[in-house]
């Protein structure tokens, strides 16, 4: 489901010697859309070290999808940073392939797989978890998702981020569903226009930063020696990306 590499801007400019970031980019379609502005913001950011991103091939489907396979990933690509932006389907009744409809999932499901996630990268002892809340929806536009569906599973990322103690990359601050001039949602009230885009690459551009020089702290780095983790001990393989 992840791809090497392929994004251009990944690794552009580096020289030997960059202290470089790994940040791992989960995301279902509309955030896999949002990958371009991201990097090129990533790249502008004036930091003591440069972002070199992964992410997904195929967008995921839900938080049940990230949370069956994020241990596997977390093994694999070892990033510094993972950015979750997933959510907006499971708010949603599903068409399956055979013609049935499978329901929304609930509120507690969703909990469940977010702390599912935020152990996951905890055990890794090197990964630091970015979570990201839905952006508004306009109630009058559309019947697919209410907007207090939207509201109770923000709340209940914002309550994982306290209770985990990992950042929330607050997309639903970000984006204004009144704005008008320009407007950051399209007619249907969901969609995000250009400027909508733009406003959420801002907001995990800074989030992933903030994550990044968090996570250089000394308690923080201290607290990762502490207990004995899967990958304790275990030096960092370079990736393709750094190279």
């Amino acid at each position: 489901m992840l791809v090497w590499g392929e994004w251009s801007p990944y690794t552009q400019d580096m020289i030997d010697g960059d202290d470089r970031r790994l940040v791992l980019l989960i995301a279902d379609e509309a955030g896999r859309n949002l990958r371009a502005p991201i990097v090129e913001r990533l790249e502008r950011v004036d930091a003591p070290f440069r972002a070199a991103v992964v992410g997904c091939d195929e967008p995921f489907i839900g938080l049940g999808e990230v949370a069956a396979e994020i241990v596997d990933l977390l093994h694999r690509f070892r990033p510094h940073v993972v950015h979750v932006a997933v959510g907006a389907s499971d708010l949603r009744d599903q068409l399956e392939p055979d013609g049935h409809r499978r329901p929304a999932r609930g509120i507690a499901e969703l909990r469940r797989d977010l702390h599912s996630i935020a152990d996951a990268a905890r055990q890794s002892g090197e990964t630091d978890l970015v979570l990201c809340t839905l952006p508004p929806v306009n109630d009058e536009c559309q019947d697919g998702i209410r907007n207090n569906d939207v509201d109770r599973f923000n709340i209940v990322v914002r309550e994982v981020g306290r209770q985990r103690d990992v950042m929330v990359d607050r997309w639903d601050l970000a984006v204004d569903e009144h704005a008008e001039t320009p407007a950051h949602l399209e007619a249907d009230g969901i969609t995000l226009t250009s400027q909508g885009r733009e406003c959420v690459a801002e907001s995990t551009c800074t989030a992933i930063v903030d994550a990044l020089i968090r996570a250089d702290h000394p308690w923080r780095r201290f607290c990762r020696g502490v207990g004995r983790h899967p990958l304790e001990g275990v030096p960092r393989p370079r990736h393709i990306e750094l190279d």
